[in-house]
């Protein structure tokens, strides 16, 4: 009676993967290599959306440099646009303080000066919040910009928030890759690629639902595509969450 020996070469295979996936390593998130997106794809994150998600996930105070305010857009017609792309531009002062940069199809100076409504007042001294009751336009004046030294970004982590909070789930899909290798012929990269897309999938779900962060401001929400999500406007942010993978040895 022959017997075959089965075991010892399915034991190699299996000892051989896992030895090969101890090596690897996953980083998932906005990244400066080339990673795979959701769709499979092989892409990398360009340097001004790196900067974004920076500020979001640990949050900034952007200032004005080499001019005396930032320009915040109130307007869609003004979104992407700085004030000297409006040649009729002019600045009043509203009666709370606030300084905004204003068109008028029967104003054309430079820089009127503009009297009574919304008026001339100076600024008050304490500090203008996000949530300003932004102007109305009028047959008058359309109001484009507001104006402020700097701007609070507040934290928004949605890489390290995703993380945790998905915890129970990576770790079931991590035993889904290692049961993969031992059960399921899996190869090493096959099971890493599994872990690399479910958690990305995380963390863009996580990333997708706005009752996870501090609500956009009313400034911001004024022109936004997403006025409900402060993570979302025109999808770039999202889709360049990708996953990538390495290998020691």
């Amino acid at each position: 009676m022959i017997i075959e020996d089965s075991v010892t070469e399915e034991l190699d295979r299996i000892e051989r993967k896992l030895k090969r996936l101890g090596k690897m390593k996953i980083t998932i998130g906005i990244q400066g290599v080339a990673g795979k997106n959701q769709k499979g794809e092989t892409v990398k994150a360009e340097a001004d959306i790196m900067t974004i998600a920076g500020v979001h996930e640990f949050g900034a105070t952007i200032k004005a440099k080499n001019v005396k305010n930032l320009a915040i857009p109130i307007a869609k017609k003004a979104v992407g646009k700085s004030p000297l792309d409006f040649d009729d531009l002019f600045f009043i002062r509203s009666k709370a303080g606030f300084i905004f940069g204003c068109i008028s199809k029967k104003i054309k100076s430079a820089n009127p000066r503009i009297p009574g409504k919304p008026g001339n007042k100076k600024p008050q001294k304490k500090k203008p919040k996000n949530n300003t009751q932004l102007p109305q336009n009028d047959d008058d004046i359309e109001y484009l910009f507001i104006l402020f030294p700097s701007v609070e970004i507040p934290e928004r982590s949605f890489i390290r928030a995703g993380y945790d909070s998905n915890k129970d789930r990576i770790a079931v899909t991590v035993q889904e890759a290692v049961d993969g290798v031992l059960y399921s012929g899996w190869d090493a990269d096959t099971a890493v690629n599994h872990v690399g897309m479910k958690v990305r999938d995380y963390i863009v779900e996580y990333m997708m639902d706005a009752s996870n962060f501090k609500a956009k401001g009313s400034i911001v929400q004024s022109t936004s595509n997403w006025p409900d999500n402060p993570l979302v406007e025109t999808g770039r942010l999202r889709n360049s969450i990708t996953y990538a993978i390495s290998e020691e040895g």
